[in-house]
């Protein structure tokens, strides 16, 4: 009994783990398949021996992966056709009630839409390929076409490689291919006839290959092959002349742009470009000739606007204008009359030996230092102070040196308010003090006197008595006043101030009655 129990122990254990290894291996196929490797997924499929519902779908996956697989390669094989028609029809047989039946059902309705018979299946599958090839080769081509229409001619020959590598090398490939050999060999500055050769073989295969291959290019493409292949040398003198003449053209196309530079530059007055450039233009060229007035007239130009030189710059600026003369004296009437015009010119208004331009040195170095001591006594600007018996504190500010400067001159008197009631009350009398802003222009009359004139306002102190109010005292006035006095320039840096100040000057004015004016004095410093 104890035997019995233990084998039936034992296979229930077996049975519950051969069951939880299927429901793994089954989870596993549907993972599989759902991530597309269907015949991973078969193989996993085949594992599993399990019970009727485990088998169920064991034979539903199996259904959908042989499905599935259809669509891998260009066409699936006419065993698996079959296989999928009969795995679907023997699961609609076993599993009648399953909730798979629809999706089996509809897979083998699909299953229509392929052939039945080995016949069938050969003409469709040869017609599918072809379809399929026929694209392909759209494909490359048009990627040969683009790349070659932007001028990647790189990308062209790797497109070109990838489609005679895939079996297509028809007429069309061939004519892109010969197109971007041309245009490498036609852009390329070192060109051989080896290159000449190898192009002229290729366009004649493709004008000569069979009508049906010739047919699938354009008109207008056979033409342009025809073009470029008769416009290529025949022969490798031939090669060698169209080479020279090239060379030629190439070397007339740059010295035309070299002259059209130098003719700019000489145009837009940059004369020093011009100079600078090489004349090898050929001699008694045209170019050579206009190039040389060019270089000798930019000296001149610039020998003018740079206005110091040496002896030297001068004669070398004379022999550039003679050189012209002597040697183009018979080609350009226009130009010669223009470099003997400046050449007249230097001789008229320069020196004609080293010793007359060292005079002439030497005397514009006096003009400038005098000039120079002129500027730097002729502009002043100054501050200082200015003494009156009235308003003995002064301060005094004055800018000039032009025909018309200005000047300010503020005073005030020692006392204050207070001292002078004090003074009255112990004196009965009264002490002199005044307060007065004076400004106004100052005109030069020689670089070392200004004549100085103003005018401004005050305040002067005074006693004063009111009978009727029964009041007197110390008391204060208004008054406009007037000014005028000198500046005397001693030095680049002192200038010493004498003038005289008029108090109510309007009202001496209208009574013609003229009182003693307050003289100044003072001492000024230049701070520019």
């Amino acid at each position: 009994m104890k035997y019995l129990l233990t084998l039936f122990l034992m296979g229930l254990v077996s049975f519950c783990f051969a069951q939880a290894t299927n429901d793994e291996l089954l989870a596993q196929a549907k993972a599989q398949m759902d991530n597309g490797l269907y015949e991973e997924s078969i193989n996993t499929l085949n594992k599993i021996h399990g019970k009727t519902k485990t088998k169920e779908f064991v034979d539903y996956f199996k259904t959908v992966n042989y499905f599935k697989l259809l669509d891998n390669g260009d066409y699936p094989s006419f065993e698996l056709i079959n296989k999928v028609r009969s795995q679907a029809a023997l699961f609609l047989k076993n599993y009648s009630k399953s909730r798979n039946q629809g999706d089996v059902k509809r897979i083998l309705e699909k299953m229509d839409e392929y052939p039945k018979t080995q016949q069938s299946y050969d003409d469709t599958k040869n017609r599918i390929l072809q379809e399929k090839k026929t694209e392909r080769q759209q494909t490359l081509l048009t990627a040969i076409r683009k790349s070659y229409e932007v001028q990647d001619y790189a990308q062209s020959l790797a497109a070109i490689k990838v489609a005679k590598e895939s079996g297509y090398d028809e007429s069309p490939v061939q004519f892109y291919n010969f197109m971007v050999k041309y245009k490498l060999y036609d852009h390329s500055p070192s060109q051989t006839y080896h290159e000449v050769e190898s192009i002229v073989a290729l366009g004649n295969a493709i004008l000569s290959s069979d009508h049906n291959s010739l047919a699938k290019l354009s008109t207008a493409e056979v033409e342009k092959i025809k073009n470029i292949v008769a416009g290529l040398p025949k022969s490798l003198d031939e090669f060698r002349k169209k080479e020279e003449d090239k060379r030629t053209a190439a070397y007339a196309l740059a010295m035309q742009r070299k002259f059209d530079a130098i003719s700019d530059s000489y145009n837009a007055q940059e004369y020093g470009k011009v100079i600078s450039a090489t004349n090898d233009f050929p001699d008694r060229s045209r170019d050579n000739q206009k190039v040389s007035y060019f270089q000798a007239m930019s000296r001149y130009q610039l020998f003018k606007r740079e206005g110091n030189y040496s002896f030297s710059d001068l004669l070398t600026v004379k022999s550039a204008l003679e050189g012209y003369i002597t040697k183009f004296n018979e080609e350009d009437l226009t130009s010669k009359i223009e470099v003997s015009a400046a050449l007249g010119d230097l001789h008229k208004n320069y020196p004609t030996s080293q010793y007359a331009y060292d005079v002439m040195v030497k005397r514009e170095e006096k003009k400038e230092l005098a000039a120079l001591r002129r500027a730097r006594r002729k502009l002043f600007t100054n501050i200082g102070y200015e003494y009156g018996k009235l308003a003995p504190i002064g301060l005094r500010f004055e800018t000039g040196g032009a025909f018309v400067g200005f000047f300010a001159t503020l005073r005030y008197g020692l006392k204050s308010d207070n001292q002078l009631d004090s003074y009255y009350l112990s004196t009965r009398s009264s002490q002199p003090n005044k307060t007065e802003l004076i400004v106004g222009p100052n005109f030069k009359v020689v670089d070392w006197l200004l004549l100085n004139i103003g005018a401004g306002y005050g305040v002067y102190s005074h006693l004063f008595r009111d009978d009727y109010a029964d009041r007197e005292g110390h008391g204060k006035t208004g008054y406009i006043g007037g000014y005028g006095g000198v500046t005397l320039r001693l030095s680049r840096y002192v200038n010493i101030i004498g003038g005289a100040s008029m108090m109510a000057i309007d009202k001496q004015f209208s009574s013609k009655k003229f009182t003693q004016p307050e003289f100044t004095g003072g001492i000024t410093f230049n701070i520019r």
